[in-house]
């Protein structure tokens, strides 16, 4: 006979039960796992197939603050009455009519007091900005085919009196061949302007490029010397040839036959890594000019040298998108302007913040400017009105005040607040993967231990006869990436820490830890030197690009959605040598770029064997 089967106890159903519902649950978030990635997979097609780009200007006037004559204006303005005009009131017969005896003063000291509230103190009201003029432009493109798109543009403009206007483009492009192109589009009528165009380009040679452009304008106003419009229309021809002249400049000559004739030469170029400069010359029946502009981008820090010394560096990577200073000088036959600004790249890539400063014909403007991917915001405020009231000392101190406290309030108040949000997101992200942030620990821990012996060897070897020596290596985000090789600027997070403490204990505690090579691990990175060692081949060792290193061996990601950087300090033939590379970058041991200055180099330190002292285990015993 079978023995009984024991029935199943209440505990077993209930693990059952659970392993059901778990299997369950899983299997229902799948679908929707697969529709999130689909819909991302559409959302990235839908934009590589329809373009959206915009711009929004609001331009407002802040003069009045700091010019007499515009406050005094404004102020009296406030009721829509004039100066003139309240005078006439008060005076009476045009204000012209002379009023003797007692109501004759009264009239004289009501136009005294009027005259002084105009022109009196600076009040707290005078600080308003007042709108000037608005304008918003839009354009969308979409790709028909793989030569062709087509595209629409629209354009609004927006005074402060309620004047407006408003233009709607519509137009094609379209590749004919492998050297020629095609565009034609169309502006819709309005109060201005209404046509068609269309442009062909011919690639001539293989550094000149020609065009021809055919217009027929419906309706044209423009400006005659009488000061009022004109309307001119008809047919219209112009032709143009562009030719690359040397590596970093390119000239170009553009002749209009009709309707309004007129002929155009310039040339443009790029000085150097971060200056480009502008060169052009028009004379024709409705402008004749010169205008010239060169512009020249400065990155902080010391990224100019960091990209010649150490072109693999994660220095240059971060100064390159992260603040740019601006400087342009342009001059023409109308004046010059000067302008300076700065331009930041926030931390997601796509969000930008720029501010600067332009003085010129117009006067002294700060412009403040928003960019959100496609969609850029520019504000435009006037602090001081142009020729002939714009003084040097204004213009100075436009340049000057407005760039000090942007400098001030982004220092003290912008940067820390970042800083604040950005620790306390990053604290309630690690709470939420605390336990599997310990886990991938651990594991690497692990694997470390059972190469450590190999590694120990590998390293003895290396330094024995001056190859590749791994001194020390750490993964993870770090709060300062900077590396300047003619500095030796780069600092691990343990060393910070150590410098901070005081006391002989800490100096003997750090100097054991000098020697580890395993350290103890901090919440954002994570010590693989033991892991590199392993990996040095014949003096080489080569991490291929794109490749995580999350998924090495002794490696883990110990700070998740935090971009990570991989410090390594070593030695090649007895010289120090230094990097950082940004996560996933290929990178390939030694390089004569990470080689440090010669002022900064250091005599070798003993190799300490470490001896690994194992975890008493329980006896049988007890």
């Amino acid at each position: 006979m079978h023995p009984k089967k024991a029935r199943p106890s209440f505990e077993s159903f209930c693990v059952r039960l659970f392993t059901h519902l778990c299997t369950l649950h899983l299997l229902s978030c799948i679908p929707r796992v697969f529709s999130r990635i689909n819909r991302q997979i559409a959302r990235e097609k839908a934009e590589l197939k329809y373009q959206q780009s915009g711009g929004y200007e609001f331009k407002f006037s802040l003069a009045h603050a700091f010019d007499e004559r515009l406050r005094a204006t404004r102020r009296l303005g406030r009721g829509g009455k004039s100066v003139r005009e309240q005078l006439m009131n008060i005076l009476g017969d045009d204000g012209t009519r002379v009023v003797e005896g007692k109501e004759g003063e009264e009239k004289q000291r009501a136009a005294l007091r009027v005259i002084e509230k105009a022109l009196g103190d600076f009040h707290v009201e005078d600080l308003g900005l007042d709108f000037l003029q608005g304008s918003v432009s839009t354009s969308m493109n979409v790709s028909a085919s793989e030569s062709m798109d087509l595209y629409c543009q629209a354009q609004a403009m927006a005074n402060a009196d309620g004047r407006g206007a408003g233009v709607l483009l519509i137009g094609v492009r379209k590749q004919l061949g492998l050297w020629t192109s095609m565009d034609w589009h169309m502006q819709m009528p309005s109060q201005s302007n209404s046509g068609m165009e269309m442009t062909f380009e011919q690639k001539l040679t293989n550094r000149t490029t020609g065009t021809m452009t055919c217009r027929y304008d419906f309706m044209n106003v423009v400006g005659s010397s009488s000061g009022e419009g004109e309307e001119v229309g008809g047919a219209g021809l112009s032709v143009g040839l562009k030719r690359q002249l040397t590596h970093h400049a390119i000239g170009n000559i553009d002749w209009t036959v009709g309707p309004i004739p007129g002929i155009s030469t310039g040339c443009r170029g790029n000085a150097g890594e971060n200056g480009a400069w502008k060169f052009d010359l028009s004379a024709g029946v409705q402008n004749f000019g010169l205008t010239g502009s060169y512009q020249r981008k400065v990155v902080d820090g010391t990224s100019a040298k960091a990209r010649q010394h150490y072109p693999n560096s994660a220095l240059a990577e971060h100064s390159q998108t992260n603040k740019i200073k601006k400087y342009s000088f342009k001059f023409g036959t109308m004046g010059i302007e000067i302008e300076n600004g700065t331009n930041a790249t926030l931390s997601d890539g796509e969000t930008s913040i720029g501010w600067g400063v332009c003085v010129g014909v117009e006067g002294c403007v700060l412009k403040i400017k928003y960019r959100q991917r496609n969609q850029q915001f520019e504000f435009p405020i006037l602090l001081a009105p142009g020729l002939p009231y714009l003084t040097k000392r204004t213009a100075v101190l436009c340049l000057t005040i407005p760039n000090a406290v942007i400098g001030v309030l982004r220092n003290v108040v912008i940067l820390p607040l970042l800083k604040r949000k950005k620790r306390f997101e990053k604290k309630q992200m690690r709470l939420r993967y605390a336990s599997e942030i310990e886990e991938n620990r651990k594991d690497a821990m692990a694997q470390r231990e059972l190469v450590a012996k190999s590694a120990q060897e590998k390293r003895l070897f290396e330094r024995e006869i001056g190859g590749l020596d791994i001194e020390k290596a750490m993964f993870g985000s770090f709060e300062d990436i900077e590396c300047d090789v003619t500095k030796r600027s780069m600092k691990f997070p343990d060393e910070e820490q150590v410098k901070k403490k005081e006391g002989d204990e800490t100096k003997r505690i750090s100097r054991r830890q000098q020697h580890s090579d395993i350290h103890r691990d901090d919440d954002s990175w994570i010590d693989v030197t033991v892991a590199l060692r392993h990996m040095v081949e014949r003096s080489q060792l080569e991490l291929h690009d794109g490749v995580s290193y999350s998924s090495l061996l002794g490696f883990c990601d110990v700070d998740p959605l935090e971009k990570k950087f991989l410090k390594i300090r070593y030695r090649y033939r007895r010289a120090l040598h230094e990097t950082c590379i940004p996560q996933d970058v290929g990178i390939h041991l030694p390089y004569d770029g990470h080689r440090v200055a010669d002022s900064f180099q250091t005599e070798e330190e003993p190799i300490i064997e470490e001896e690994h002292v194992e975890e008493d285990k329980p006896s049988s015993s007890d």
